[in-house]
């Protein structure tokens, strides 16, 4: 009962905390340096994106190159503090202004001259950090833009740290501290693995699977309680400047009836889940906002404590009753992780 008042109690903090996390204008995080991440970061600053933060775990990633080097902890977040500062300071002034509030700051802007938060040329960053540190970042606030650019399900493996306790460290904690003090809690959640011999949750997952237009399954691993989507077929690849147009596939000339985030969220009619949207940046790149990213953790948090708050769990024996899903999709490809609570 005391585990189960901690539980609740620490996730409901994390909830007021998290409502009042900031979202900061302008900001764009990209997880990976290579390939995919190193393009992003020339198109952010051929269009001269005000800030972009690179992260990866290997200092040596071609993004490390194109980037200025962060080189401590503390520089890192004196650099997030002054950037949700001025974003907050931003904000404030253009709510003033539209509530014609602050003539003078119109004044200077029709004049063409700088309003705070404006700046000519991309800031662009790179520090050294793997996925298991993104709530270190977080603590400082939410970019505006995500860019998963690694090869994984970035948002699973980020919610899979973000519901470890502690669920949140202070801003005077490092990364290392966060990790090891995951390492040595339990989480809140756990990837959902069947095992082939479990007849039971094998048919919960192939029915789940069968939710989904068979053209569209691009993999199927119930070992991993995952789902890959894609209208490419096997053997296809995607070129890497694809607009992905949302009724039909350029490069293979082939329908779409309707886009893998559509489908993906009829599967909320039969399962609770949430689906992480990626917008296209560019050309093959796609991004999360950091809007939705926020109230989805919100509403996953808020199912969890709702589920641990229910003191009579009678109903809730089984792991397909306590499962949800989480999905990145965009009109084109797709993947879906499962979890239960534990």
């Amino acid at each position: 009962m005391a585990n189960m008042e901690y539980k609740l109690s620490t996730i409901n903090k994390e909830i007021n905390r998290l409502e009042k996390t900031q979202i900061i204008k302008n900001y764009y995080l990209i997880l990976g340096g290579g390939k995919i991440g190193t393009s992003f970061l020339q198109y952010a600053r051929k269009n001269k994106f005000p800030f972009v933060l690179v992260i990866d775990r290997d200092e040596n990633v071609p993004a490390s190159r194109k980037a200025k080097i962060i080189k401590t902890e503390d520089e890192l977040a004196n650099l997030l503090k002054n950037k949700a500062s001025a974003s907050l300071l931003e904000e404030t002034l253009r709510s003033s202004r539209a509530a014609g509030e602050n003539k003078e700051e119109n004044k200077r802007e029709n004049n063409g001259q700088k309003t705070v938060g404006e700046n000519t040329e991309s800031q662009c960053y790179f520090y050294k950090m793997d996925l298991d540190s993104v709530p270190f970042l977080l603590n400082y606030g939410i970019p505006e833009y995500i860019i998963p650019a690694v090869p994984c399900h970035a948002v699973a493996y980020m919610l899979s740290d973000l519901l470890k306790f502690p669920l949140r460290a202070g801003e005077n904690q490092s990364p290392k501290e966060i990790q090891s003090k995951n390492q040595e809690e339990n989480s809140l959640v756990s990837e959902l693995i069947i095992k082939p011999e479990d007849k039971k949750l094998m048919s919960f997952f192939e029915k789940l699977t069968a939710s989904f237009p068979e053209d569209v399954i691009a993999g199927s691993y119930p070992e991993q309680g995952m789902l890959f989507f894609s209208y490419a077929r096997e053997g296809e690849i995607c070129p890497d400047g694809c607009p992905g147009p949302r009724d039909r596939c350029p490069t293979f000339g082939r329908r779409k009836p309707e886009t893998i985030t559509e489908y993906t969220g009829k599967l909320l009619r039969n399962l609770p889940g949430w689906v992480f949207e990626s917008h296209q940046m560019k050309p093959g790149i796609g991004g999360l906002k950091g809007i939705e990213f926020k109230q989805n953790l919100l509403e996953i948090f808020e199912y969890i404590g709702k589920f641990n708050g229910n003191k009579s769990k009678e109903t809730f024996q089984n792991f397909e009753d306590r499962t949800f899903f989480v999905a990145t999709t965009c009109t084109c490809h797709g993947v879906l992780n499962l979890f239960y609570i534990t």
